[in-house]
């Protein structure tokens, strides 16, 4: 990532979906960090790393970086202008305190994209016409309101609604916690300086226990690999193809093939084997580096924002091994798993073709990541927990835990037969 300085911000080079854009970063007038997406970039990969200006004159709907600079400049100002009229903290309405928390979130906590993404989803604007209640339900109860007006009782009246509606207890935990979340913010004196937190008055629903942790048998492992190299996970038109198409269309199954195998050997999340570069990957000594992911589509840190070095098993190797043999897209920067332009995998399309090969190999359809649960209950057998933590990337121990029912203990029913002796 390049970044230039200015005296008023920096200009940052990043990439979304292989497609680099410009955007810039700077602290307004009261100090807050802001962000804004100024446009696509017209640059390429440079193959000593990172990005160089592309050859020819700037194609309509780009910017090069003299005039990314320009529009960083008009954007800065414009937002600066707005600030002039920003709301008084006793005239602050409550998307006032949600723009608020999202700059918080993105610049103080500095969340993931795809965790910024989910709460814009629940925290979003009802759509024009939209009806019902599922839909935006909490800027459909509290957007235009007087910040200082919402009170304990308005949000447990729309707690209860959401009582009402056929969904899990979770499910309204969630939107309670999101809701103190934004106000608890809203406390802070460089804020908005609110007295007190509506939602703390609230009483959070009693949720079910976690439901039991699904597995995959190593037979039903090579029985969904064989299916996608197969191709009987992919639907195909029936007319003739070029050899180079067919060569391609073999190398995504082959491809398919690889990563359900090297993702239960591994225990890898799908955002980090997305991001997975054959720089991260040494053969020799049979281990993988994870010390990235892909995050709604961005490339970011791992969930535990710490690298960590997996174990390589043979099996995995070997399907590693085979793809390293591709004609293309096998350089150190090159990601692994790939489309047929090099850039990552689609998220929710991995997911698809699992569940579909699963289907083709005729086993019970479990998610993508009851891979990383196979992994998780299979070394469990065979090392300690804390060696499993850091192979999986777990922060707290607790969570590691979760897999100990896996690991055998055979002595148990002659322990509870003496007892009753």
């Amino acid at each position: 990532m390049k970044t230039e300085l200015i005296e008023t911000g920096a200009l940052i080079v990043r990439a979304h979906k292989g497609t680099p854009f410009y955007e810039a970063k700077w602290r307004d007038g009261r100090r807050r960090q802001r962000k804004r997406r100024l446009g696509r970039a017209w640059l390429e990969p440079d193959p000593r790393g990172g990005w160089k200006r592309r050859r020819g004159r700037v194609c309509r709907g780009y910017l090069d970086e003299r005039a990314a600079y320009r529009e960083m400049a008009r954007v800065i100002a414009e937002v600066e202008a707005e600030q002039q009229i920003a709301p008084t903290k006793r005239e602050a309405r409550f998307e006032d305190a949600v723009e608020a928390w999202f700059a918080h979130l993105e610049f103080e906590v500095r969340a993931k994209p795809s965790t910024l993404a989910g709460y814009r989803n629940l925290l979003a604007h009802p759509r024009s016409g939209e009806r019902g209640q599922r839909g935006a339900r909490i800027m459909r109860a509290f957007a235009g309101r007087k910040l200082r007006s919402i009170t304990t009782q308005d949000i447990q009246r729309f707690l209860a609604g959401i009582d009402r509606e056929d969904v899990s207890a979770r499910t309204v935990n969630i939107h309670r916690q999101l809701l103190h979340s934004i106000f608890e913010h809203a406390r802070r004196t460089d804020v908005f300086a609110l007295r007190d937190n509506p939602v703390a008055g609230t009483r959070k629903r009693p949720e079910e226990g976690a439901r039991p942790i699904e597995t995959f048998e190593p037979e039903e492992l090579r029985a969904i690999a064989e299916a996608a190299r197969s191709s009987l996970h992919r639907t195909r038109p029936a007319h003739g193809y070029s050899e180079e198409t067919n060569a391609e269309w073999q190398r995504i199954n082959e491809q398919d093939a690889a990563l359900f195998i090297v993702a239960a050997c591994t225990g890898l999340r799908l955002g980090e084997l997305l991001a997975l570069r054959w720089s991260d990957v040494d053969l020799k000594a049979g281990a993988l580096t994870v010390s990235r992911a892909m995050s709604a589509g961005e490339e970011s840190s791992t969930k535990s924002r710490r690298p960590r070095t997996v174990p390589l098993a043979e099996q995995a190797a070997t399907e590693l091994q085979g793809m390293r043999e591709r004609p293309r897209f096998t350089s150190h920067t090159d990601h692994v798993f790939c489309r047929p332009d090099g850039a990552p995998l689609d998220r929710s399309a991995v997911r698809s073709r699992f569940i579909r090969a699963q289907e083709q190999a005729g086993v019970r359809v479990r998610r993508f990541h009851d891979l990383r649960h196979t992994f998780g209950s299979l070394a469990i057998q065979q090392f300690d927990l804390v060696a499993v933590k850091d192979m999986m990337g777990h922060s707290k121990l607790t969570t590691t835990e979760r897999y100990l029912h896996s690991k055998p203990r055979p002595d148990d029913v002659a322990k509870l037969t003496g007892i009753f002796q």
